[in-house]
């Protein structure tokens, strides 16, 4: 037995097998950590790149909005808005109140049409055009229409008509600065709407391209200039397709005037 033990003890012992690389532990955790990281790191960028686009797209859709109202009687382009014609930019503050989806008791009517206060016209210019030039308040007439303004009473009276606008904006480019941005905005012929076989509505060429200035004045974008411009080679970004041609305009009310006119609160006109 004592010799057994002596075997045992004196029997040499297993030398533990030293690795051949002790860094490729260490090495691997990081790759690893890396990988997930780009992961990441591309996932988070697609998100990104996919809401910029989202951004640019629905920034494109809130310029169309408002110019349309601008655009749709083809307004004489000037290069500051103290050059510009005056009864134009009265005519488009009315028009954008008109296509701001009004309910039919917004405002009051006569036999005349409907009636809207001259201070909300005056507020309609100030958010299109700013504080620079004040509006001068006046009768403006445009194809098929006039807008006759009731200096005694401060309104200004809307036949109940439907016009088609002649221009609706497309934006296809957006130049942003410091202190302004540039939209370059192709005027859409509102005859010039197809409709292909699949039942969607195609748009027509621009007949032109007008370039339109933002200019920023405590925090607030006014439109400052309207000019001419030459066909854009290349968009910096994509028009928004649409499937729906521009309806006609109209300021008549989804109900009769004369019902609309008991119904609708009083406004006080001074």
């Amino acid at each position: 037995m004592a010799d057994e033990i002596v075997k045992f003890e004196n029997s040499p012992k297993k030398k533990k097998r030293k690795r051949a690389h002790p860094w490729a532990f260490p090495l691997g955790l990081l790759m690893a950590v890396l990988s997930v990281t780009g992961l990441v790191t591309i996932l988070v960028a697609g998100v990104n790149g996919i809401s910029s686009v989202k951004d640019k797209i629905d920034n494109i859709e809130k310029y169309n909005t408002m110019l349309t109202p601008v655009v749709m009687n083809d307004p004489s382009v000037f290069d500051d808005i103290s050059k510009a014609d005056m009864s134009q930019l009265i005519d488009i503050s009315v028009w954008a109140i008109i296509k701001s989806d009004l309910a039919p008791d917004t405002y009051e009517y006569s036999e005349a049409g409907m009636i809207i206060p001259e201070a909300d016209i005056a507020a309609s210019y100030t958010k299109l055009f700013g504080t620079e030039r004040a509006p001068v308040h006046m009768t403006v007439s445009g194809y098929g229409y006039e807008f006759t303004y009731d200096s005694a009473k401060k309104c200004y009276i809307i036949p109940l008509t439907g016009i088609e606008p002649t221009y609706t904006p497309s934006v296809v480019d957006v130049d942003k600065k410091k202190n302004m941005i540039v939209l370059t905005v192709g005027y859409l012929p509102s005859g010039g709407w197809a409709q292909d076989t699949d039942g969607k509505m195609v748009a027509p060429e621009p007949d032109k391209y007008v370039k339109v200035t933002l200019r920023e004045k405590d925090g607030n974008y006014y439109i400052s200039a309207m000019q001419a411009t030459a066909s854009p080679e290349v968009a910096t970004t994509t028009p928004v397709s649409t499937t729906t041609a521009p309806a006609e305009s109209t300021t008549e009310p989804t109900t009769a005037p004369e019902q609309a006119a008991e119904d609708a609160p009083q406004t006080e006109i001074a």
